[in-house]
């Protein structure tokens, strides 16, 4: 065999023009190319599993009673760990697992308490395993709030943390009449949602609230109280668990952390009635869609 037999060379052409590859060469390259495409595929397989799954070693510091939540197996029974918290005039939970207040965070309890707020940023934590730091779940994000607020020192408190919480998932802003929008495109006075108390919002929400999927909620509504001309007065959760049955998760008053049918119409009126409207101010959801990282 000749030298030019054993270094046989292949030729093909291109639109480029022509092109000349040595046998030795191909072989090398194609072993590059092996490599490429076994690294691509690992790449994709990595971005392929779910953002939960790969945020299981984020450490969550937890206090004692909800710690067991991290075993949890879906988001309705990691949501039940919550039940039986007392509500706390604006008692939350920091980033080192302490019951604490939004405004006093140095204060610290031994015993458990939430208000909405509070319960919907724990929450969060332990759904998306993500550790926010009270300071960013509270963020002013459009520095229209504090001391001598033309609207009020905390009038878009909700709105601001519904946004903050969300920060960085991929969030729908639920409109009337099938709309859409970026939840952050507003500005806590328009768009508000939808109107609480209208039978056509209860003729629609129904379809739109989806399985493997949240929806953080801030109510909102003009109000007269000292201080105040418009409030986000209210946060909740709402999660679909069946093709009849979907919740809102919340803090409220005298009854702590609870859960709230409101696909069964006479827990929903119930609901409706505690939330009654004052006078001529319509109350609003402003509900934030996002989906559901899988536990």
């Amino acid at each position: 065999m000749t030298v030019a037999d054993s270094k046989t060379c292949f030729c093909y052409f291109s639109e480029s023009g022509f092109i000349l590859r040595k046998q030795q060469s191909m072989n090398g390259e194609s072993r590059l190319k092996k490599i490429f495409v076994l690294a691509i595929l690992l790449t994709l397989i990595r971005f392929a599993i779910p953002v939960s799954a790969q945020d299981k070693s984020v450490i969550l510091p937890l206090p004692s009673n909800l710690k067991s939540a991290l075993n949890a197996k879906t988001p309705e029974e990691l949501l039940g760990f919550f039940f039986g918290i007392t509500f706390r005039v604006d008692g939350t939970i920091d980033e080192h697992g302490n019951y604490t207040l939004f405004s006093r965070p140095d204060n610290l309890f031994k015993e458990p308490g939430l208000n909405c707020s509070g319960f919907i940023l724990a929450a969060s934590r332990l759904l998306f395993r993500k550790n926010i730091p009270l300071s960013v779940a509270g963020r002013d994000r459009l520095g229209d709030s504090g001391a001598g607020a033309i609207l009020g020192q905390d009038w878009d408190f909700g709105w601001d943390l519904i946004l903050n919480i969300s920060e960085g998932l991929e969030r729908t802003l639920l409109l009337p009449g099938g709309a859409v929008a970026d939840p952050a495109a507003g500005n806590g006075l328009s768009p508000l949602g939808f109107d609480l108390h209208s039978p056509e919002t209860w003729r629609e929400l129904p379809s739109r609230i989806r399985p493997n999927h949240l929806y953080f909620v801030s109510f909102n509504r003009p109000t007269k109280q000292r201080g105040y001309s418009f409030l986000h007065y209210h946060v909740g959760i709402l999660i679909r668990t069946s093709q009849n049955d979907w919740y809102i998760y919340h803090s409220i008053k005298k009854r702590g952390v609870v859960r709230e049918n409101l696909g069964n119409e006479r827990i929903r009126a119930r609901f409706l009635n505690s939330n009654a409207n004052a006078g001529n101010a319509r109350k609003h959801m402003f509900i934030t869609e996002v989906p559901l990282p899988l536990l």
